[in-house]
């Protein structure tokens, strides 16, 4: 008797032995419900964070066998997410990876699912910076997991954190998804599930690799993870799961050859400043924005006159808009640009809003330049105002342009200039950038930036550069 106590002792031991190392044991399979860096982490062959898991949980136990199921779908937030859970019909099809469709991979059952969702949420977006808002996405999110675990009814529920949005984690959106992945955390420990920490180590790695090649970038877009940067989701997801072979085995068999690999670079020279406002509230547009809102307010007014423009009213009678300084840095879109503008480093925004930018140029001589405009943002639709010393110089969408991009020739004064931009965004990256060429292309030397009204003119009403009195 004795003898069979301590074998069945031994072998529950070995059980909570394994349990600890791994989420599931066996033949498992894992259904990942997410948005595009899903689509990407099952798409990209080999690449994606799917597929490292997969190698990873393969090298640590090549006796089990694992199916992973990615249902990754471009654009989508936790409410379209929920809509489509609820609707039998439209599960017939494929999200963005080809050969998995949506019904088929629902009805069998899972041993893990996992859901990485919110980016797109912020993104987009499709929530609010308000409390009241954000408690309404988790309140879906908890539906969402409801609806998910009655069709697939897995032994595990695991809740990814949401990966950074921008590299730099003291933007607006950065703040909003810290309380976003706070609530994720809460609602696993309430649904007793597991939180993979996805967040928190994409930071890690980045800092990291920052600290040999401080340009480095884990996401060229700020949004969707490169290949190292899906090492790391996939690190995190099985550091999560507990899954700590498999994770240390892609640690030190793929991310360490990465890491070798990277060659020492500095810092790149903080860009000029912009002064810079936003929360100019539109009409709902598609094609373009409304007539009416094209039409020019008393800012814009403000701005052809030469007059102080960061006094002026959005309407007859109204508001003036709050202005302050912004530094573009490697953590933003096209970031290391110097006259890249990327307003997720400024604000929360919403669909629909507009906002200014201005920037004070001395130039030692009067001279022909050429402007270049583009816009690298994801999914960007926004219409782009663009004056020069008051005068007119663009005006249309920016995104439409060939490569998204495009020029126009502008004469400066000696002295002082004032570059001036009203942006109408629509949805998704809200980016552009405004530089000057010599004409043949090349960097125009002996131009001073500021993103403030030169100091030399405090007290003056005008902002006209032919009011600006020269140092002596």
């Amino acid at each position: 008797m004795k003898a069979i106590i301590t074998i069945f002792t031994a072998l529950l031991f070995t059980l909570l032995a394994n349990r600890a190392e791994g989420a599931v044991q066996g033949e498992t399979r894992f259904v990942f419900i997410g948005d595009s860096i899903t689509g990407q982490g099952g798409g990209w062959l080999n690449t994606g964070y799917v597929f490292k898991m997969r190698e990873a949980l393969s090298a640590a136990h090549p006796e089990r066998k694992y199916t992973l199921v990615p249902l990754g779908g471009s654009g989508m937030g936790v409410a379209s997410w929920l809509a489509l859970a609820r609707d039998a019909e439209r599960q017939k099809r494929e999200l963005d990876i080809k050969g998995v469709e949506i019904e088929a991979a629902l009805s069998e059952r899972a041993d893990v699912m996992i859901v990485m969702l919110g980016m797109n949420d912020v993104l987009a977006p499709y929530v609010g910076d308000t409390d009241e808002s954000l408690d309404q996405w988790i309140a879906n999110y908890r539906d969402l997991v409801g609806v998910m675990s009655e069709r697939l009814k897995p032994e595990l529920i695991a809740l990814a954190t949401i990966t950074p949005q921008t590299e730099d984690p003291e933007t607006p959106v950065n703040r909003v998804l810290a309380r976003m992945n706070a609530r994720i955390t809460t609602l696993a420990g309430e649904l007793h599930g597991r939180v993979l920490p996805t967040n928190a180590v994409y930071w890690d790695e980045l800092a990291r690799c920052r600290k040999v090649q401080a340009d480095f970038s884990l996401a060229a877009d700020r949004i969707h993870p490169n290949s190292t940067g899906h090492i790391a989701v996939a690190m995190a997801m099985l550091n999560g799961l507990r899954e700590r072979t498999a994770s240390v085995w892609l640690r030190e068999e793929r991310l360490a050859k990465l890491l070798a690999s990277l060659k020492p670079v500095t810092a790149p020279t903080p860009p000029p400043e912009w002064l810079l406002s936003s929360g100019l509230v539109l009409r709902a547009w598609q094609d373009k924005p409304s007539d009416t809102d094209l039409a020019p307010n008393p800012i814009d007014l403000s701005i052809e006159s030469g007059t102080d423009f960061t006094k002026a009213t959005t309407q007859p009678g109204g508001a003036s808009l709050s202005w302050r300084r912004f530094q573009s840095n490697i953590g933003l879109t096209d970031g290391a640009n110097p006259g890249s503008v990327d307003f997720a480093g400024a604000t929360f925004f919403q669909n629909f809003e507009a906002g200014y930018g201005a920037r004070w140029i001395r130039s030692p001589s009067a001279r022909r330049l050429k402007l270049n405009m583009k816009t690298s943002g994801v999914g960007t639709a926004l219409h782009l105002t663009v004056w020069v010393n008051g005068q007119r110089l663009y005006s249309d969408l920016l995104a439409k342009e060939p490569k998204r991009q495009t020029t126009r020739e502008v004469d400066l004064s000696a002295g002082w200039n004032v570059l001036v931009f009203k942006s109408c965004h629509r949805t998704w990256q809200w980016q552009q950038a405004l530089n000057f060429s010599e004409l043949d292309g090349t960097e125009p030397e002996g131009l001073e930036y500021s993103g403030s009204p030169p100091h030399h003119t405090a007290g003056r009403d005008s902002l006209r550069p032919e009011r600006f009195v020269e140092d002596k």
